[in-house]
């Protein structure tokens, strides 16, 4: 661990004796075997569909969109993290600051080894981009959240505690697909090399969280709780529209067909649970800064189990009207 004074300590490269995956410049590639698998099944949906095959495109429609969500996160949440640290009235030790811009260049990588296997699959499944030219529903909504009136002074704070709760998650969700024997090698692997690098990135936004909450005043420790909880709902929060897209793409089901099972299955109560389950490393994360001595993470998942229901009754309603 690197120690620096009044810093807590944290992972780096030397420390662990690891090189940064992109100065391998690896890009493992899909190879379409037969029967592969690209993606974890999906209990909800698996009973509706068709043949294995529809199943299987379901599942590269999902790595699909879960590599659209690696390139979105690495240049429009974790890099400008690091770059709006230089706005905050924080005197940050030179050493921690050296090492998280370092990170930039990894994030960067791991975005267009992402963009290069995404792009395999979608020529051969023949998928089109979802909403190609609209951000991912975690990033309008961490957009709303910034440019709210109330809150557009702490927008280069929110912008940094964003960055600090996906990579509080983001090394626990790719190590799941890296040690899954039953996904494609290539998935494995792409996932693997990016997981490693994760480790140390993940161990110094921890350590840079614990060091701006300790340096936060009150006012300001009871605005950064509300920004981490309201970030980390907003980046594990599935987005039913998407997913209603990729079915319609991975089966022959219409769109709206797609749309009416899917409002149906993933009700507000599924779309928290699968939430909570996403964010838990965050929120113990949390809780260990004391967090919730501020904002309680249960109150504001409440308040999103209510707001998810009424969106999904007003779909539905359009839908059948």
């Amino acid at each position: 661990m690197v120690e620096t004074a009044d810093y807590p300590g944290y992972a780096s490269y030397e420390r662990i004796g690891t090189r940064p995956s992109v100065l391998t410049q690896e890009f493992p590639r899909p190879t379409f075997n037969e029967g592969d698998n690209y993606y974890q099944p999906n209990r909800l949906l698996s009973p509706h569909f068709q043949s294995e095959d529809e199943e299987r495109r379901f599942g590269a429609a999902n790595f699909c969109t879960f590599l659209d969500d690696t390139i979105e996160v690495e240049h429009c949440l974790v890099v400008p993290a690091i770059v709006s640290l230089r706005r905050l009235p924080y005197d940050l030790p030179p050493q921690p600051k050296q090492d998280l811009y370092k990170t930039a260049t990894d994030e960067g990588y791991h975005a267009e080894q992402a963009l290069q296997f995404g792009s395999d699959l979608r020529q051969h499944f023949r998928f089109r981009s979802y909403e190609q030219y609209r951000a991912p529903l975690f990033l309008r909504r961490l957009d709303e959240l910034r440019s709210h009136p109330s809150n557009t002074s702490y927008k280069d704070l929110i912008t940094v505690l964003s960055g600090i709760v996906t990579e509080t998650r983001i090394s626990v969700e790719l190590g799941r697909f890296a040690s899954d024997p039953t996904l494609a090698p290539s998935v494995r692997e792409v996932c693997r090399t990016h997981a490693e690098d994760e480790v140390i990135h993940s161990s110094q936004f921890r350590a840079l969280g614990r060091w701006l909450w300790e340096s936060f005043d009150e006012g300001t420790k009871a605005a950064a709780a509300e920004f981490f909880v309201a970030s980390t709902i907003a980046r594990s929060i599935p987005d039913v529209d998407r997913i209603a897209d990729m079915l319609h793409q991975s089966t022959n089901r219409s769109l709206k067909d797609s749309r009416l099972l899917v409002y149906s299955t993933y009700t507000e109560d599924v779309l928290i649970d699968e939430m909570t389950a996403e964010a838990q490393a965050t929120v113990t994360f949390l809780r260990h800064l004391g967090v919730e001595d501020y904002s309680p993470f249960s109150l504001a998942v409440e308040g999103e189990r209510e707001k998810l229901r009424i969106g999904l009754e007003a779909r539905r309603k359009t839908l059948r009207s």
